[in-house]
Formats: C-alpha cells, sequence, structure tokens
C-alpha cells in the first residue's frame, strides 16, 4: 500500500515508510491497540527513527489523519463542485467514494473511526474543509432542485450516507464485498434513500 499524499517529496524512505505501515496498522489494530515498537518493527526501522519524525504515537495518528481527511474532502469537493445540476454531481460524489472504496479503504476507515478523537484537535483551517458540509449544501441543492426528499432532514441524509460510505470501506477492506458490488449498490442505495418521490 504506498499513498502518494500521505508524504511529501522531500520525505526521506524511513519516513514513507512509517507513515505507510502506521496508518495500515491503525486501521488494522487501533491507534490504541499499536504501539510505536509495531510500527518501527513493521517499517523496519527502530523505535528512534520513529520519534526522529514525530514526538510521540499521538503525534503521527494526528498528522495521518489530517493526511487522510484531506484526502477525502480534496476528492469529495472536485466531484461535487457547484454548476451542474445536483443529480450529476451526486452521482459525481459516489463515484469519487466508490473510487477510493476500491483502492483506498483505509483512508476512509481511518477517518471514520477516529472522527471523535481528532477532528476536534484539527486546526481551524482544516476543520473548515468539512466534507459534511459538501454533503449538506449540495443535498440542499438536490432539495431546492426537487431531487432529493424534503421528507427527511438534511442532516438525518447526511448521517445516512457517511454511515453508509464508511461501512462499505469496512467490508471492502476486509473482502467481504468485490469492487464493482461497491460502485454499483454504493450508487443505488444511496440514490435510493435521498431521491424525492416515491420509493
Amino acid at each position: 500500500m504506498a499513498h502518494p499524499f500521505l508524504v511529501n517529496e522531500s520525505d526521506p524512505p524511513s519516513k514513507r515508510r512509517i507513515l505507510t505501515e502506521a496508518l495500515r496498522l491503525f486501521v488494522e489494530h487501533g491507534v490504541d491497540g499499536t504501539t510505536v515498537r509495531d510500527i518501527a518493527r513493521a517499517g523496519g526501522y527502530t523505535n528512534p527513527a520513529l520519534f526522529k519524525f514525530f514526538a510521540t504515537k499521538e503525534q503521527l495518528a494526528l498528522h495521518l489523519f489530517g493526511r487522510c481527511y484531506a484526502r477525502l474532502y480534496d476528492r469529495a469537493a472536485l466531484a461535487c463542485a457547484p454548476g451542474r445540476p445536483s443529480r450529476e454531481r451526486l452521482g459525481s460524489l459516489l463515484d469519487a467514494f466508490a473510487a477510493l472504496l476500491d483502492g483506498e479503504p483505509e483512508v476512509f476507515l481511518y477517518v471514520q473511526d477516529n472522527l471523535r478523537v481528532y477532528w476536534p484537535r484539527l486546526s481551524p483551517a482544516e476543520r473548515e474543509r468539512s466534507i459534511i458540509e459538501l454533503l449538506r449544501a449540495l443535498l440542499r441543492d438536490g432539495a431546492a432542485e426537487g431531487e432529493v426528499t424534503t421528507d427527511v432532514p438534511i442532516d438525518l441524509m447526511v448521517a445516512a450516507i457517511s454511515g453508509t460510505v464508511a461501512q462499505y470501506a469496512r467490508m471492502r477492506h476486509f473482502g467481504e464485498l468485490s469492487s464493482e458490488e461497491v460502485r454499483t449498490a454504493l450508487k443505488l442505495l444511496i440514490t435510493r434513500m435521498i431521491t424525492a418521490g416515491e420509493p
């Protein structure tokens, strides 16, 4: 698993390896279930190599959370940028989510599993880039266009989309769903959840 978005061009190979292995281990065992020794061993380095780049495991975990969240936000913002009908933007957003679920499910898992802990610790500038706000805006536009139901509160639909995507990511990551199942079913399910009119 190699994620270019996790690293900077100037990062040495040891830091790149530590970031990649830490993300994998945090997703598999949780931050609390992963030790500095686990990360160092998986990367092929000693504990001091990790501390050369991050003062603590928590600092490393927060750094990874910020990078993974930015990855999700950037993809979501690009997919649902204004200027097209809401139905088309929703389709683009779900395609982007499906592509990430297929190629990088651990990014979804890490963010979803650690939102409560690390979201409040991001900088104010980072927290302004909210995926929840992107979804709210998209659903409001859809409701104004008559494409999204107004029978269900928008925040409830946002929660349903977020939870559904997170669960699909878990199942994809653990091999319970194939790529094609994710791409087809995710779009169908979410579209049915929010569409205006009779189900």
